[in-house]
């Protein structure tokens, strides 16, 4: 009944077979659970003590090949606190711990301290311990009962199964209930083992491997019978070990069966829920199935928690209220403008708007309604364009406004001009400057802005370019 994972050595010890799992068969059965819960990158903490270390080594090399990081690998002699703050640090959200009683108690004080508990962490941690365990060492820790009990709720126990679930008939012709009341009644007050089911199966595998080795003496020499056995004869050691490795039965622990050497077991994850461990899963090594019972596992927040904190990249947009208020108003301008130039052409040979240049006034309208469309144009950003498109629109709204802007200034500059040129005529003669020449004066101020624009298009024109933020938390 050694549970220390060194034996499973056939260096050393060829011929050792284990009745019970041992500490490592709860790693394939980890294994699967973070698979499950598409977990793919944790981290360990390990109490500096052997028997731990060996089954952190051991988990190591199982999820190597699974795709799963191990991120951070924390361990600890006696004070956990420095442990549990690194992993806080390396943002470990799913933590495999392997520990004792006693350390657990300060590991979860530590956990409520760097508030490593609730819908955002999950602990995974031995299931073996004594039921109300925390209670025997609380009092060894600086920690409060209530904030203790806070950090555990939610933690996962791994351990094996003392005994099948399943109510079917075993080798001895016992279900697993009739054979755990036998035994009950037997044992009367005599304290209770877990390793009992194993240990009744394992007298079980001896008598079945006696018999098959008896059975084989018998077909294949009639002169050497198992009652020859000694320690020296190593042709009867061969047949007991091959007889050993093929056991395979039903037995009250479940399946018996040996891979080199290793009890093939069941075993089971508990749930620490409300102050008591509630049973959620099953995992079965020898069909490597993982099985959660309905419902039964509960966690903190609405879904499991997140293996890291997951970083979201969001385009900062233009507000569409913003934009939609924006719009209304420059659909207003337009509107506005157009009824501005309909009045203007409508009435352009009276006498007081053909002294004001209808035409200049014309394409000041038209000025204004160009800039009015580039803030239409201005609005669109990367949340309703494309890459390419964006790149376009940035050139085309340039274009635009540039345009817009110097042919509605072009024109009352003109305007302007031609009162500043009349009026500085000191003697007062006669003079007409008329709308063609206003006309080249706005042509020659968008001959130069074209210029600018097709020279800045050719040389280096406008590109899209992503600018990073600093992170922020999302509510």
């Amino acid at each position: 009944a050694a549970t220390t994972p060194e034996l499973a050595d056939k260096k050393k010890y060829p011929y050792f077979f284990r009745t019970v799992p041992s500490d490592n068969a709860v790693n394939p059965a980890i294994l699967k659970l973070l698979k499950h819960y598409k977990w793919k990158r944790v981290g360990t903490l390990t109490q500096d003590v052997q028997r731990f270390s060996e089954v952190r080594n051991d988990l190591t090399g199982v999820l190597y090949g699974e795709d799963i990081e191990i991120s951070d690998t924390e361990s600890f002699s006696n004070d956990p606190c420095t442990s549990v703050k690194k992993l806080k640090g390396n943002d470990v959200r799913i933590i495999l711990g392997q520990f004792d009683e006693e350390m657990a108690v300060k590991v979860f004080c530590c956990a409520y301290d760097e508030e490593m508990y609730g819908s955002k962490y999950q602990w995974i941690i031995p299931g073996w311990y004594e039921n109300l365990w925390w209670e025997s060492w609380i009092n060894s820790s600086q920690c409060l009962s209530k904030n203790l009990l806070t950090a555990m709720e939610g933690y996962i126990g791994v351990d094996f199964e003392p005994l099948s679930s399943k109510k079917t008939k075993t080798i001895s012709g016992r279900t697993p209930q009739q054979y755990e009341k036998e035994y009950n009644d037997k044992r009367g007050d005599g304290q209770s083992s877990k390793f009992h089911g194993y240990a009744y199966d394992g007298i079980w595998v001896i008598a079945k491997t006696l018999q098959r080795a008896m059975k084989y003496l018998n077909s294949t020499n009639k002169h050497q019978k198992i009652e020859d056995f000694n320690y020296t004869n190593h042709k009867l050691g061969k047949i007991f070990l091959d007889a050993m490795n093929e056991t395979n039965f039903n037995g009250v622990t479940g399946q018996v069966v040996f891979r080199n050497g290793e009890r093939m077991g069941t075993i089971k994850f508990t749930q620490f829920q409300e102050r008591k461990e509630v049973k959620v899963g099953e995992y079965n090594a020898v069909a490597d199935e993982l099985e959660i019972m309905n419902n039964s596992i509960r966690f903190q927040g609405l879904e499991p928690p997140k293996d890291k904190t997951i970083i979201q990249e969001e385009l900062r947009k233009i507000s569409l209220p913003l934009y939609s208020i924006l719009s209304a108003l420059t659909i207003l301008g337009m509107i506005m403008a157009s009824a501005f130039l309909f009045f203007n052409i409508k009435n352009r040979n009276q006498k007081l708007i053909k002294m004001s240049s209808p035409y200049m006034n014309n394409l000041i309208i038209l000025g204004g309604m160009l800039s009015y469309a580039s803030i239409f144009l201005f609005g669109l950003d990367g949340s309703f364009v494309s890459e390419k498109t964006f790149e376009t629109l940035c050139t085309v709204r340039t274009w635009i406004l540039t345009v817009g802007y110097t042919t509605a200034f072009g024109a009352m500059f003109a305007k302007t001009w031609r009162v500043h040129a009349i009026f500085k005529n000191v003697k007062m003669k006669k003079k007409i400057i008329k709308d063609q020449k206003l006309l080249v004066i706005v042509g020659g101020m968008l001959l130069i802005d074209l210029c600018i624009l097709i020279c800045w298009q050719v040389v280096d024109p406008l590109r899209r370019t992503v600018e990073k933020y600093n992170m922020e938390v999302c509510p």
